[in-house]
């Protein structure tokens, strides 16, 4: 079976924070993406092996950043090691 994982347009993310806060696990963070930790922010996905792939997130934006990808229950474990 497939397991699905969110992946986000950091280039497009507003750092809204909707995605956040409608991730059930909290496996989605709003990270600064260089110093200062204060400047502009966008979604991250922190702990893909605690994705339970209920797109969630993706409902919750309104910008149409985040789409859900199915990746192979074989591969899906490279992935959860791949992603930081």
């Amino acid at each position: 079976t497939a397991h699905a994982f969110p992946v986000i347009d950091a280039e497009r993310c507003t750092g809204c924070g909707r995605c956040v806060a409608a991730c059930p696990p909290h496996v989605i963070w709003l990270d600064a993406p260089h110093a200062p930790a204060w400047g502009p922010k966008h979604a991250v996905l922190h702990d893909p092996q605690g994705c339970t792939g209920c797109a969630r997130c993706a409902v919750a934006c309104p910008f149409d950043v985040i789409r859900m990808v199915k990746v192979p229950a074989a591969r899906a474990a490279c992935h959860a090691d791949a992603t930081p």
